[in-house]
């Protein structure tokens, strides 16, 4: 079972140093991967929950990228209808070439109308747009020359280099949970990447996801990978928790649930900003829960 460390990259201001600091330490105390999310704009509805300054994706993993090596580098997850695919399609295969093949690819189809509002993208279809999309992603790394002809994109005889160091292209995970979504990863999905899903929710979409996958004749997956967020508390609280939050004790038999559904990677959250805080709950999941999932 891997583990991973979303990063965030947001709220007031964020410390570069405590970036660089986090992020090294994830690498050296055996972490598998950095994460990090995508907005362009932050609406009114969301900004109490990340602050004015949302750094971009890219970018920052562009920069974890120049001083790590081993870590994989995770989007968790890029909203697709959001920037026309062949621009995005270069900054991942640029981003891959660059990493030697350290990208894992996370997608979603968006959720806020405020922002496809801002940006001028039609929020009706969107799940439509985000398949397409993909499909003139995968095809642009794919190919050479490549074309492509859709209802929203279309394009002929078009070379497109680098292509990514992974071949035929990074993995993509796939995120959401309507079905939709599931066909999406079914069709698209290295991995379905869920995100704060009750247990007993998941048990029941992990089921569904297998059902998809036979009925389209896929024997090996997707894969099941999810986010949590991580939270010490020193007692054994037995009230209503979240999974994640508790004791020790309580976020390794969350962990184990995980397991026992298939989950290969839990994306950890250790704090809503970073600093020491955030630094020690990662150094202890690393000593105290991972360990008993190795």
């Amino acid at each position: 079972m891997d583990f991973g460390v979303g990063i965030p990259h947001y709220g007031g201001t964020l410390s570069v140093a405590d970036l660089r600091k986090t992020v090294e330490r994830a690498e050296a105390i055996g972490y598998h991967s950095a994460w990090v999310s995508d907005h362009v704009i932050t609406p009114k509805s969301f900004l109490s929950r990340v602050g004015p300054t949302f750094y971009d994706s890219f970018v920052v993993l562009s920069h974890i990228a120049a001083f790590t090596s081993r870590l994989r580098l995770g989007t968790s997850v890029i909203v697709i209808p959001y920037r026309n695919p062949l621009v995005t399609a270069k900054m991942v295969s640029t981003l891959d070439a660059m990493s030697d093949g350290r990208v894992i690819f996370g997608v979603g189809a968006g959720n806020m109308p405020e922002e496809f509002q801002a940006l001028g993208v039609p929020e009706k279809g969107h799940g439509l747009r985000t398949d397409e999309y993909l499909h003139a992603m995968t095809t642009l790394w794919m190919q050479e020359p490549a074309s492509f002809s859709g209802r929203f994109v279309q394009f002929s005889d078009v070379h497109f280099q680098p292509k990514p160091a992974q071949q035929p292209h990074p993995p993509i995970w796939v995120g959401g949970h309507s079905n939709a979504a599931l066909r999406r990863a079914v069709r698209f999905g290295a991995a379905w990447h869920a995100g704060g899903m009750a247990l007993e929710r998941m048990a029941q979409t992990v089921v569904e996801i297998r059902r998809l996958a036979a009925e389209a004749g896929r024997t090996d997956g997707p894969a099941i990978t999810t986010r949590l967020g991580v939270r010490f508390v020193d007692t054994n609280d037995t009230g209503v928790r979240n999974p994640g939050q508790g004791s020790p004790e309580q976020i390794r038999e969350d962990v184990s649930r995980y397991r026992e559904l298939g989950v290969s990677t839990v994306v950890c959250g250790f704090g809503p900003c970073l600093g020491p805080d955030f630094l020690a709950a990662m150094e202890r999941f690393a000593a105290e829960i991972a360990p008993h999932f190795a």
